[in-house]
């Protein structure tokens, strides 16, 4: 009799607190947004994620939701959101703003709106990294022009060019304050560098066609673009240090742990710690520019 009253005691305790015991769970999920998983790069980034997060996970990708389906992914009392990609971050600080965000594989995250509690992977590499690079394929290369803005890179031209400075490289920059001056001031640069370095700034490059124009320009002229973005190689850059994804995924998740177990981290906004190098060789013999062949094993893939 004792027996089944203690069974029946502990039974009724157990049902007592097992909603708290759920919502402790459910406060501890990450809530996983997907600007479209059927992008590649994007899927990667997430797969990778998954397989190194320990904490539950609820994934939402944007490209299939309804407008029905809002209500139901806003009910998610997640404690932390990752979003993949602007329009995921987009929707993240619009439903969550009161949430810690983390972002990744976004292009110019500097034109985001980041709230006090926004983290994130940067979807440039440390400038040593590209600095290295250039230095190593193209040691004739001395004198690099770049456009930045005060606004949105100061900082990141200043380390660039210090990074430069140690391998004998000279950064020449020039700021812009209105996109109308891109062009002219690009033009300046290319009467006395030797390659022109295209960093992600949304003031310099505000829109495609300015993009498009620079490369066009500098191809005119015969002067090698370097930059970020392995779609550029398409469009005749001829050096990419880009990120690697697969390490975009497992930082983001490494970041995550973290602030959910209260470790905050020293930089809200991280460099991804790996990168792809993608040589246009042939735009490279194209121009005439003396290339390093001894250098070529650190390129994952040359385009001849």
């Amino acid at each position: 009799m004792r027996l089944g009253k203690t069974i029946t005691l502990v039974l009724t305790v157990y049902f007592l607190f097992l909603p708290l015991m759920s919502f402790g769970a459910e406060k501890s999920k990450i809530l996983l947004i997907n600007s479209n998983a059927s992008v590649e790069k994007y899927k990667v980034v997430q797969d990778e994620f998954k397989k190194n997060i320990s904490v539950p996970t609820i994934e939402v990708n944007l490209e299939t939701i309804r407008g029905e389906d809002i209500e139901n992914i806003t009910s998610h009392d997640a404690k932390l959101v990752y979003c993949i990609g602007s329009k995921a971050y987009s929707f993240a600080v619009k439903y969550f703003g009161n949430k810690e965000i983390i972002f990744s594989s976004i292009l110019n995250y500097r034109r985001l709106i980041l709230t006090p509690k926004t983290y994130g992977i940067s979807n440039e590499p440390h400038p040593r990294m590209p600095a290295y690079i250039s230095c190593s394929i193209f040691p004739t290369v001395k004198r690099i022009g770049m456009l930045y803005s005060k606004e949105y890179t100061t900082q990141w031209f200043e380390s660039i060019r210090d990074q430069a400075k140690e391998l004998e490289i000279e950064i020449i920059g020039k700021v812009v304050s209105d996109p109308k001056d891109t062009e002219p001031f690009l033009k300046q640069l290319l009467g006395t560098c030797d390659a022109i370095w295209l960093i992600s700034d949304p003031l310099v490059v505000p829109e495609e066609k300015y993009l498009l124009n620079m490369l066009k320009l500098c191809d005119t002229h015969k002067k090698p673009v370097f930059s970020y973005n392995e779609t550029f190689a398409e469009l005749g850059a001829v050096l990419i240090v880009s990120v690697d994804d697969p390490t975009i995924g497992r930082q983001a998740a490494d970041m995550a742990s973290g602030l959910l177990s209260t470790q905050k981290n020293s930089e809200k906004v991280q460099f991804p710690a790996g990168s792809q190098v993608i040589l246009n060789l042939k735009k490279a013999k194209e121009y005439g520019l003396e290339y390093n062949q001894n250098a070529l094993g650190v390129v994952n893939t040359i385009i001849k």
